[in-house]
């Protein structure tokens, strides 16, 4: 525990850091208490078998059961098998369950955007210095006077169209830096439905928004719904 205190307080004495500190702890203990229940329960709702959990547009349930592995499996059928070190209880399993899913789609998220990035970089004429996975707080994408297209790696639980229409926009802004005519007319000749995967992206972001962890409606940079 770390305490913060005026500069020149004193730690000993009746009226002092120490003594306050011991009087609270009741407090801190039962908030900290408080504060692991409540996480427990969330990641209980998000990562115990019968949970859904959205990939790619679907919601797809976990079945999650304890095995002889070293650390949490990850397969994708028609749901999520997901086998636990049998070691594992309470909430280490769960947050344990929490990061693999993370490293899982994020591994999957970039072999989409690379994927989509090639496509659409041939019926561009354009070329990216490279494709890279964000977690910005503020945009979906962006493409940086360097030339690095970035992506969001949360846009993996989006439909598949979604995330292909943000690595196309990006890519298009290498032509143009603007959202001008010649912009969307550009993003036209490799997307000529980019107007439906728009709307489908704003659909998603505002349904799952809160859920996916993604960039903030009150903050949202180049693809949102603010200035397309």
């Amino acid at each position: 525990m770390t305490v913060v205190a005026p500069t020149g307080a004193s730690w000993e004495g009746s009226d002092g850091l120490l003594a306050f500190v011991k009087s609270k702890r009741r407090w801190v203990f039962d908030s900290v208490r408080e504060v692991e229940d409540r996480h427990q329960k969330l990641l209980t709702q998000r990562y115990a078998s019968g949970a859904k959990l959205q990939y790619r547009g679907r919601w797809l349930m976990l079945e999650v059961q304890p095995g002889p592995v070293a650390q949490v499996e990850i397969n994708c059928r028609s749901k999520f098998h997901v086998v636990v070190p049998a070691a594992l209880e309470g909430l280490a399993r769960l947050e344990a369950i929490r990061e693999a899913f993370d490293d899982w789609l994020r591994d999957r998220a970039e072999r989409d955007l690379i994927r989509f990035g090639q496509h659409h970089e041939t019926r561009l004429g354009a070329r990216a210095t490279a494709f890279r996975l964000s977690q910005a707080r503020s945009r979906w994408g962006s493409c940086g006077r360097d030339g690095v297209v970035r992506v969001h790696w949360r846009l993996i639980q989006a439909p598949k169209v979604a995330m292909e229409y943000v690595v196309a926009h990006e890519l298009a802004h290498l032509h143009h830096r603007n959202h001008s005519t010649a912009f969307w007319l550009k993003l036209a000749e490799t997307m000529p439905d980019w107007a439906k995967a728009k709307e489908l992206l704003e659909r998603w972001e505002r349904a799952h928004r809160a859920e996916m962890g993604g960039p903030s409606q009150t903050a949202r940079g180049s693809l949102g719904s603010r200035s397309l």
